[in-house]
């Protein structure tokens, strides 16, 4: 018994270890990401994926014009772009993770309205918000995602800034008849706008030097569990429940918030907190074990941190 136990230990021991030693060279690699040198910031991770998920991501979204941060009010990781905010909701699905502010939304203001033609056919009409998008608007918006990228059209043809334009939930369409065949329509930079109607510090607009690897945000828990004795004795006694919480980098997380609920086969059930990951992302407690219980114990662990959750389990057995 003695041996079982002691071989057992002696693997998660090395399998926590080495999670440790990967964590460390992980964390120490710089993340995957793609600097503008133009403006001189990067853009990284799910905030990339999105990015580079339209066929001409700077004509839809425009060049980035801040890092990623965190915003105060909602406590999302955000990052501004030209013509678009970007939004990280990390309790979302994969797919969902990252939305878009809409910024037409927020920003409309009433231009002077310019007709068109009742029931023309070159359009199309949105029930949702009883308007029609039309001409080679209609044409860029069914070319360039309709309604999941830009949203439902909330305004007609108006005169914005000396502009034939059209306001959607997420965009402004203008007409440029300056430009070239096939760039004519092009999209209003309400991420600049927003940026400057919200407030927003302008230090964050500040270029970052190439070679400046920012700081990756956190966006995934990853969770490491593990009890001090794999196998107990029937006689119950102390047991000790380690916990190490790493990010999607597997670098350290300090500060998180970790309970536990354990059910041992009896079918008795009882929780309790721990103390917060220390620096190195570590945090453990003595659990004492009720005697004559035969048969396998399972700890279920729940890490919070900022907006992120997560869940994993371990087991030991009481022979």
């Amino acid at each position: 018994m003695k041996t079982i136990a002691r071989w057992i230990g002696v693997m998660i021991f090395l399998a926590s270890l080495s999670g440790l030693l990967w964590g460390e060279v992980r964390a120490q690699a710089p993340p995957e990401g793609q600097y503008f040198s133009k403006t001189g910031h990067w853009v990284s991770g799910d905030f990339l994926d999105k990015y580079n998920s339209v066929s001409n991501p700077e004509a839809i979204y425009g060049l980035p014009i801040t890092d990623a941060f965190t915003d105060p009010t909602s406590g999302h990781l955000i990052q501004y772009f030209e013509k678009a905010r970007f939004e990280l909701h990390p309790e979302g699905i994969e797919d969902l993770r990252v939305q878009l502010t809409p910024l037409g939304e927020l920003l409309y203001v009433p231009g002077e309205p310019i007709p068109t033609p009742p029931n023309y056919p070159a359009c199309t009409f949105f029930p949702e918000t009883s308007q029609s998008v039309c001409y080679a608007f209609l044409e860029y918006f069914e070319a360039n995602g309709g309604v999941s990228q830009f949203g439902y059209p909330i305004s007609g043809f108006e005169n914005h800034d000396g502009w034939i334009s059209q306001y959607f939930q997420r965009a402004r369409f203008e007409w440029h008849p300056e430009m070239p065949p096939g760039e004519r329509v092009q999209l209003a930079n309400l991420g600049r706008e927003y940026f400057h109607v919200r407030g927003e510090d302008p230090r964050l607009l500040k270029p970052v030097p190439g070679d400046f690897i920012p700081q990756q945000a956190v966006i995934r828990l990853q969770i490491h569990a593990f009890a001090s004795q794999p196998v107990m004795p029937r006689s119950g006694g102390q047991q000790i429940l380690h916990v190490i919480v790493y990010d999607q980098s597997f670098r350290a997380i300090e500060g998180a918030e970790v309970s536990y609920q354990i059910r041992l086969p009896d079918g008795t059930v009882f929780s309790g907190e721990l103390p917060s990951t220390n620096s190195e992302g570590v945090s453990s407690t003595a659990i004492i074990i009720p005697p004559n219980i035969a048969g396998t114990g399972e700890f279920i662990v729940t890490v919070t941190s900022s907006l992120l959750q997560a869940q994993t389990a371990t087991a030991f057995q009481l022979w």
